[in-house]
């Protein structure tokens, strides 16, 4: 049973038609992207990099019952990050523990590119909310053993949603402050008191971590680390493709410090 109150959990059930509906849509989108440019297709294919390219992995770890706009909304604005320049970009994959097809909280079915034995360097590792995340998914010493390696030698991590509680029970976010799904964020104070828990930004960057809310706005991190990494025009182009506003000054966030 998932960590939420079963008011909360309820609600996200009755979501669930609305969301597979936007869900697919995205799905979709990077799935056909994803056929039509060889840099982007499954990874068990041969990346088009040359030496002088910058080509960052982004591997967004999932488990059973990943909700959908978690996953799909940064992955989806990440991997347009190659229409940019296709010799510096984001090149996206998914990573389970066993490499075996999962499914989504709303009911997709997805086929990984790797398992935890097989995936290439991780250089943006993206931890989405699961039904679990709360719960199981801390519990689970292969997952969370990985995670732990994986963040330490990461260049940025972001969560969205509840993906802050594993992130959290690594131990890098000791000391340091985060947000999550708004309605868990008093439980993640209280589960991890060592976090300086945020409870009105949408987003909260420290360091190298940036940690969301989730939901609908699972776009935003995306977007600001890609504002971060090639420019605001850059982070602004991929919004109007994708029919966002993105200006984050209007944004509620908070920026303890820049990696």
């Amino acid at each position: 049973m998932h960590g939420y109150s079963k008011g909360i959990y309820a609600a996200r059930k009755k979501m669930g038609a609305a969301r597979i509906i936007f869900a697919l849509w995205v799905f979709a989108g990077f799935v056909l992207i994803g056929d039509a440019n060889p840099a982007l297709s499954r990874p068990g294919r041969k990346a088009t990099e040359s030496k002088a390219s910058r080509v960052r992995n982004a591997g967004f770890v999932c488990v059973e019952g990943v909700y959908n706009s978690e996953l799909m909304a940064p992955y989806d604005v990440l991997q347009h990050t190659f229409y940019r320049d296709s010799t510096d970009y984001i090149r996206c994959f998914i990573v389970t523990p066993d490499g075996k097809p999962f499914t989504t909280f709303e009911g997709i079915r997805i086929m990984p590119d790797y398992s935890f034995q097989n995936a290439p360097r991780i250089d943006i590792l993206v931890i989405p909310s699961t039904r679990t995340s709360m719960t199981a998914d801390l519990k689970n010493k292969v997952l969370m053993h990985w995670l732990k390696r994986q963040v330490a030698q990461a260049e940025y991590v972001i969560t969205v949603c509840d993906g802050a509680f594993p992130l959290a029970g690594t131990g890098f976010l000791d000391g340091r402050t985060a947000t999550t799904f708004p309605a868990d964020r008093q439980r993640l104070a209280s589960m991890f008191p060592k976090v300086n828990v945020k409870f009105h930004q949408n987003f909260v960057v420290d360091g190298k971590f940036i940690t969301s809310v989730g939901g609908a706005r699972s776009y935003e991190p995306a977007l600001y680390l890609v504002e971060s990494l090639y420019s605001k025009a850059n982070a602004r182009r991929i919004a109007r493709g994708l029919v966002l506003d993105w200006d984050v000054e209007k944004i509620p966030h908070l920026i303890v410090s820049k990696r």
